[in-house]
């Protein structure tokens, strides 16, 4: 089945406090062991599972990795039969799982974690899934890079439409990376439809389009070539542990997203299982997410009056209430428009964009600057189309076969994408005309 497995052993953490939530203890005898699916990587799972197996000798986890596409199509075949908990971050696959009943109750003591972040549920209602952390989306800058060119550091996402960051933003492409689609939702949820595609078109003219994470030692945040990133807390967390001058800041109008765990219906080892999960939503399991190597947002409010020096204030009031079911209904679309509007016709908006900025800096009639940065800036898909379950349904992106290829794009697929190709077309000659009609 090609599945990775692992299993740690000494007694890292030994002695470790017990701070349970629940009274399954007694259940489990000697010998007794978990298996757990997950996509996390390593560094976490490895300090979870030898943590745990530390608290109770003798017993043991066993760890299969896959990522998410082959987690879910895994589960599907048959391999619940062997898998007593899945724990990863994808939010998409714990609610198809619960809605297909591949899933069983957790029966949590659920009084010190919050269900929701800004009003949104980060947990399963019915209580067959459970929030275990929380990634933040910002931006990462680069100090020294920022110093260079006589900029402050950005406090929100507006501020890399500043004609100053031209080609130093590296954007990820929501279509191609896996953590960008809520990354790129934190803007759109946080300004409206339509200014927030304004602000990502303006950002985009400061941009390269970027994969959002490479090898430290090629990474041109890390090394300066580029100034700014938008990108996950983690991942920038990994890059100032490597002694980078990199910071992180959270926007006003950011996402929260859950990771979440489950049990399996019909676990093998169900007591187990509850054991486990109640040990990752602990007070001390929950700590670990602070540790060095690991860098995630817990769950429990407490926590974070006991770390003041965390930045992220996911529970503070007035943060934006992002939603994820509006994500996964629109993702499909967001991607298609993202590509065919801001992507392929990148090269011919860059020289339109920077004659805007020396437009705008040079005092030109603010009604040509206004149309021409709005003809720039137009989603081709206004807020009230894009609402319209048809259309998302027809960019939604199909359940992934490993192994087998995607079917091709339906022709009425093709169709919307060429009819918006031929907007932003239109709009850019006309922004051009405008733009050339003030140099003459």
């Amino acid at each position: 089945m090609n599945i990775k497995r692992r299993r740690a052993t000494g007694l890292l953490l030994a002695g470790a406090a017990a701070a349970g939530l629940g009274g399954w203890r007694g259940a489990l005898g000697a010998g007794e062991r978990v298996v757990v699916l997950t996509s996390y990587p390593e560094e976490l799972v490895g300090r979870f599972q030898l943590a745990y197996e530390a608290r109770h000798p003798g017993r043991r986890v066993e760890i299969l990795w896959r990522q998410s596409a082959d987690a879910l199509a895994y589960l599907r075949r048959g391999g619940q039969q062997e898998v007593d908990v899945y724990w990863t971050p994808a939010p998409r696959n714990f609610a198809l799982l619960k809605a297909e009943g591949r899933l069983a109750p957790l029966l949590l003591d659920t009084a010190a974690l919050p269900s929701r972040v800004a009003g949104y549920p980060i947990s399963d209602p019915d209580g067959q899934f459970a929030a275990f952390e929380l990634a933040g989306y910002g931006i990462a800058y680069n100090r020294t890079a920022l110093g260079r060119l006589g900029l402050t550091p950005p406090r929100d996402w507006r501020d890399l439409a500043d004609p100053r960051y031209r080609g130093q933003v590296e954007l990820p492409i929501p279509g191609r990376v896996g953590f960008a689609p809520v990354l790129i939702e934190a803007v759109l949820q946080g300004y409206g439809w339509d200014e927030g595609w304004a602000v990502l078109a303006a950002i985009a003219a400061n941009a390269e389009f970027g994969s959002g994470d490479s090898n430290p030692g090629t990474d041109d945040l890390v090394s300066g070539r580029r100034a700014a990133r938008l990108t996950i807390d983690f991942f920038a967390a990994a890059a100032r542990s490597s002694g980078a001058s990199v910071s992180f800041i959270y926007p006003p109008r950011t996402a929260y997203n859950p990771a979440q765990v489950a049990i399996l219906a019909g676990a093998p080892h169900p007591a187990a299982a509850r054991d486990f999960v109640e040990f990752l939503l602990s007070a001390e399991g929950q700590e670990l997410l602070l540790h060095p190597d690991v860098h995630r947002l817990p769950v429990r409010k407490a926590l974070y009056e006991a770390h003041p020096e965390l930045s992220a204030q996911p529970f503070a009031p007035g943060n934006l209430a992002y939603s994820d079911v509006l994500t996964r209904s629109r993702q499909g679309l967001v991607a298609a428009l993202f590509e065919q509007a801001l992507v392929q016709p990148h090269g011919r908006a860059l020289p339109l964009w920077q004659a805007l900025h020396r437009a705008e800096a040079a005092g030109a009639d603010p009604a040509v600057t206004a149309e021409a940065r709005a003809l720039l800036s137009a989603c081709p898909v206004p807020d009230a189309q894009q609402a319209d379950g048809e259309l998302r349904r027809l960019f939604d992106f199909p359940d992934r076969v490993p192994g087998q290829p995607e079917p091709p794009p339906a022709p009425a697929r093709l169709a919307r994408e060429a009819e918006w190709r031929n907007r932003v077309e239109a709009a850019q000659a006309r922004a051009g005309k405008l733009l050339q009609a003030w140099r003459s």
